[in-house]
């Protein structure tokens, strides 16, 4: 077994990768080196920054290193010991069409040079191709991992395999090639050619590619985002079950002089009177002498900045998943930009692939922030307590009372819920002939002898606003279960804060529509049972 996973959130996963040179932990960001070219000395990466995983070209060093790299070994090549992933060239044929190199040459050469976890050579499905191309580069990338896997299979190698998975932008394709490539048991898969993606913020697109291509590999393997650094967006890829990243953003970004922080960018010729961040390089200078460094040097402190906050994002997001907290990280990070909050949107879509390994409580209990009407189509906690108490919940009693539920938490504690339950106790009416439940934007229905469990009051919200469609959803629960409990009858408790219409619906279908006054709905209910 060469991936161990050891705690879940969401779909997000810390886990164990194991490779010939350490444990890599998961999720991490593995930066993108250029042996050629670095803004800062390679060792660094090892002592400072304390990454676990790096990536590098294998095509690039093929081109440049040759045989020389195969002798010396990547890791003394770049002057590292911890593990070094190899990319075969795919983004080369992306950049520019076409490299002089075979599949099975450039796979043989990953494993010569002393990777520890090596990439086949796909054909990526370009975000402006035609769905001709595309489709052909998911055939002809599945061809390959065909090939690889059978290569590697009868030869035992120990470098970890990844099979990419194309598609780009046909969502269609993309599901054919996770779904086929998911049947060959690679160590490791990764959804391919989404820089193009990320580049123009179409982020709903990027969670429509990430959310079919993972549904379909095993949750017990990894999945790698190729081309995923910036730090507003990881915390997606992570509730979507995606374990590795692969970025340059750190170099690139610092020589455009672009300042990476949490929740977006910014330009260092903007920055005028402080460097808002209290990283080992931000704390020991100021804007000024920044500015004033000369271009290398100062590309080669933005560089290691940006990814001081990346890397920070990264060990943000595994104690956010320790903590079951997840959610709360990224819904914060979606404020981030307008596309990101759409995407984070378009995650109603796939909350079955969110709860695929989200744990039902965490040894220690967070309660949940409920920012507005999209959080409750979106967290998995309140969508499996709907259908739970749709399918679990069985009762005897042949009446039901439903009443708003209260500001306060638990439900129960209100003084006015309490008086009104204890006049029920008094004349046999509760808990012997009726349920008791509240109704609720958030939960829909939780039954009195529930509200003080995870999570019915173990929660915080912000304004919830339910539309039209949202409201009938609310109505069809309600309806739903009622019906199959076979109520004799069941009465319910207006609120002012509820539209109208709601209670006459329910009337239609035989729901008695009681006074808000508490005292008169238990003269009415009193009349009605005995």
């Amino acid at each position: 077994m060469s991936f161990e996973i050891i705690d879940h959130d969401l779909h997000g996963r810390i886990g164990k990768l194991y490779t010939k040179h350490g444990i890599v932990r998961t999720p991490t960001l593995a930066p993108v080196i250029n042996p050629l070219r670095s803004p800062f000395p390679l060792k660094i990466l090892e002592s400072e920054f304390k990454v676990d995983l790096v990536i590098t070209n294998a095509y690039i060093i093929w081109k440049n290193y040759g045989k020389k790299a195969i002798e010396k070994g990547i890791h003394r090549l770049l002057g590292l010991n911890v593990p070094i992933m190899t990319d075969s060239g795919a983004y080369q044929i992306l950049e520019y069409g076409y490299i002089d190199v075979n599949p099975d040459f450039i796979l043989d050469y990953q494993k010569a040079i002393g990777s520890d976890i090596g990439v086949i050579l796909d054909i990526p499905s370009g975000a402006g191709n035609t769905k001709y191309s595309v489709e052909w580069s998911v055939k002809e990338t599945l061809r390959r991992a065909r090939r690889a896997k059978m290569l590697w299979d009868v030869d035992n190698r120990s470098m970890l395999l990844v099979a990419p998975i194309q598609g780009g932008t046909e969502l269609k394709l993309v599901e054919i090639s996770a779904r086929n490539v998911a049947s060959l048991d690679y160590d490791i898969y990764a959804l391919g050619s989404p820089t193009q993606i990320m580049e123009n913020y179409d982020f709903e697109t990027l969670v429509d590619m990430m959310a079919i291509a993972r549904s379909h590999i095993p949750t017990t393997k990894p999945m790698h985002l190729f081309g995923a650094g910036h730090p507003i967006m990881l915390s997606l890829a992570v509730a979507l079950g995606y374990d590795l990243f692969d970025s340059a953003s750190y170099v690139l970004y610092a020589r455009n002089g672009r300042y990476i922080l949490p929740e977006g960018t910014l330009r260092i010729e903007n920055i005028t009177k402080e460097l808002p961040c209290e990283c080992p390089i931000c704390s020991n200078m100021d804007i000024e002498s920044l500015k004033e460094m000369p271009e290398e040097e100062r590309v080669s402190k933005i560089a290691q900045h940006n990814l001081y906050t990346i890397m920070r994002e990264i060990k943000l997001i595994r104690e956010a998943i320790r903590e079951g907290t997840l959610m709360r990280l990224l819904e914060l990070r979606s404020r981030a930009h307008p596309s990101l909050y759409r995407a984070y949107r378009r995650l109603r879509k796939y909350v079955r692939l969110l709860e695929r390994c989200d744990p039902i409580t965490k040894p220690e209990v967070r309660g949940l922030f409920i920012f507005d009407e999209h959080t409750i189509h979106i967290n998995p906690k309140i969508i499996r307590y709907k259908k739970w108490l749709m399918e679990r919940f069985f009762t005897s009693r042949q009446y039901a009372i439903l009443l708003p539920a209260p500001n306060v938490k638990p439900f129960s504690i209100d003084p006015k819920i309490r008086d009104f339950l204890k006049k029920l106790k008094s004349k046999g009416i509760y808990p012997e002939l009726c349920d008791v439940l509240f109704y609720s934007e958030i939960f829909n229905l939780v039954p009195i002898e529930l509200c003080e469990m995870y999570p019915l009051s173990q929660f915080e919200k912000g304004k919830i606003t339910c539309n039209k469609e949202e409201l009938n959803a609310i109505i069809r629960y309600i309806k739903s279960f009622i019906k199959m409990r076979r109520y004799r009858k069941i009465f319910i408790i207006p609120s002012k804060k509820w539209p109208s219409r709601i209670f006459k619906e329910l009337s239609s279908n035989g729901v008695e529509v009681l006074e808000e006054d508490l005292e008169k709905a238990l003269e009415r209910i009193e009349r009605s049972i005995v």
